[in-house]
């Protein structure tokens, strides 16, 4: 019997059970290495998710097909997005908002039978600014215009009174009261009165289209408001602005410093193929 050839089996059987543990270890050791990581990976994204309440919210109005997605985390707004058949519009103004109310008017703008929409989109932060959208959609050669205009409380909204529209017609309060001359400041905020808007569709988008109705009703609550205040450079404001309500009343065209007030933003225009 060759002894060399004995310890050489002796040695190979002696390497393969070594090697066997070895690999009897890393079984063992496998399971414990997968239950940590696993107990790791479920751990921080918990830390991190229970600082954050991440929400989807979509804002649509039936018959269109235009939706507004909102990302928010306890109510603010994070990320905002506009789906239309024409693709998807970041909008980023309303980032760090909070959304207050939805506004949809229906009326008839173009050349077919169907529906067009105008349709603001209240936001507002904590300290009370912050933004209308106004989304517009027309139906023959479909069309969305989206505009904006800055958000503020004024005295008109702590106001009881309801004013009666038109159809097709939406009211726009701006933070302010125009520039006039003879004036040093602009007029703004929960205490004072600000000029509003009539707001209709167009085929050019949103804008501003006086209806001589409403300022009727706006003439009366204006002179009705403006009877207790003591500034004597407010209360020319407000006598200008009662002037120009007047004159809107009336059908007369605005004057200059109402269309220089006016803060409408337009956004973009996205359009598709029927």
């Amino acid at each position: 019997m060759d002894i060399r050839g004995m310890t050489s089996i002796k040695k190979i059987f002696s390497e393969r059970g070594s090697g066997g543990r070895k690999r009897n270890h890393a079984m063992w050791f496998l399971p414990l290495l997968f239950a940590a990581a696993a107990l790791i990976l479920y751990l921080l994204p918990a830390a991190e998710l229970s600082d954050k309440n991440i929400s989807i919210r979509t804002l649509e109005v039936p018959e269109f097909p235009i939706i507004v997605v909102l990302e928010q985390d306890r109510g603010t707004i994070t990320s905002a997005w506009l789906r239309t058949p024409a693709g998807a519009r970041r909008l980023d103004q309303l980032d760090g908002l909070s959304f207050i109310s939805s506004d949809p008017v229906i009326s008839k703008v173009d050349q077919d039978s169907k529906n067009d929409l105008l349709w603001r989109l209240s936001f507002t932060n904590l300290e009370g600014d912050g933004v209308h959208l106004w989304i517009g959609m027309t139906t023959w050669a479909p069309r969305v215009f989206i505009a904006s205009t800055p958000f503020q409380y004024t005295r008109w909204h702590a106001l009881p009174a309801k004013v009666e529209v038109p159809k097709g017609t939406s009211i726009y309060i701006a933070p302010a009261a125009p520039f006039y001359k003879m004036l040093d400041k602009q007029y703004s905020g929960k205490d004072s009165y600000s000029f509003i808007y009539t707001i209709m569709l167009t085929p050019e988008g949103p804008a501003f289209v006086p209806v001589p109705s409403v300022y009727k009703q706006l003439a009366v609550l204006l002179k009705a408001g403006m009877h207790g205040e003591t500034s004597p450079k407010k209360r020319l404001a407000y006598v200008r602005m009662l002037t120009e309500f007047n004159r809107l009343a009336e059908g007369k065209a605005p004057q200059a410093d109402t269309l220089l007030n006016f803060p409408l933003e337009k956004l973009d225009t996205l359009t598709w193929k029927r």
